[in-house]
């Protein structure tokens, strides 16, 4: 999977997309169907979403970047808030040269998503928010996890929660390869990321988004719950709900193929 690096407010910027490689300074072919640029989630990376690169890229122009901080992207940690992340978002997208673009994001991705929507309605065509909410209920043990891994009072946490029972049971390696994608981000950067989570809440401000939103769930989430989602697509006017069956928070690599069935489904409506 081609990826290089673009300057963005002077962050040098990783991303991941499909179709003929160019040269290091020169952006690539973005024309094919729709574009899509690919947010992740905390403390997470772009590669996250390869099922959806991959799966997408026959008919579509799926990129997906590194936010400041993580994966292979510059910086040493991430941004205090949500909106801040819109922003560079926005800043992003004019470095490719892209005048808009669907933004489609998992759980912090999803909410960056939303509030990119709200901010920039001109730059975006649609909107997919996946394991999102319009307000986090971020468990407050989670987030001391976080700190305590932060200050060298634990080691990293290497969990099977956000994923399906089924799964857990019938497909592991999908676990390891999220924690393979953990370990690519600095533990503070994650930190940083869960605090950028309890500040965001646009409950009050969904109705505003006036461009095509599909919402996705997994149907066993208890991060970024079901009920969650439905009050995602029953505030923003027109927005559709899919919850995928035996998956969690991580459903973009737990089910890809309904995931991304649904995207593509959704994209040649537009």
């Amino acid at each position: 999977m081609p990826s290089k690096y673009v300057d963005v407010q002077g962050y040098p910027t990783h991303y991941f997309y499909v179709g003929p490689t160019s040269p290091p300074d020169v952006i690539p072919d973005f024309s094919r169907g729709k574009a899509i640029v690919f947010v992740h989630a905390s403390g997470s990376n772009g590669h996250t979403f390869h099922y959806q690169l991959e799966g997408l890229a026959a008919h579509h122009s799926p990129i997906a970047l590194d936010m400041p901080g993580h994966g292979r992207s510059d910086g040493v940690r991430g941004f205090d808030t949500v909106g801040e992340y819109a922003q560079f978002l926005a800043a992003f997208l004019e470095a490719l040269e892209l005048k808009r673009a669907v933004i489609a994001g998992c759980s912090i991705g999803g909410a960056i998503a939303l509030e990119f929507a709200l901010r920039f309605p001109e730059k975006t065509e649609a909107v997919i928010p996946i394991a999102a909410a319009a307000r986090f209920s971020v468990p407050s043990d989670l987030v001391a996890q976080a700190e305590a891994v932060v200050k060298g009072r634990a080691g990293q946490q290497f969990t099977t929660v956000g994923y399906a029972e089924r799964t857990i049971k019938e497909n592991f390696d999908v676990i390891r390869e999220g924690w393979q994608e953990q370990v690519k981000t600095d533990p503070r950067v994650r930190y940083f990321d869960l605090l950028a989570c309890t500040r965001f809440d646009v409950r009050e401000e969904l109705s505003r988004i006036n461009r095509p939103t599909l919402v996705l769930a997994g149907r066993e989430d208890p991060i970024a719950t079901v009920a969650d989602a439905e009050f995602i697509a029953q505030h923003v006017p027109g927005a559709r709900l899919v919850v995928i069956p035996d998956a969690s928070h991580n459903l973009i690599s737990e089910r890809p193929a309904e995931v991304n069935a649904e995207i593509d489904k959704f994209l040649n409506q537009l």
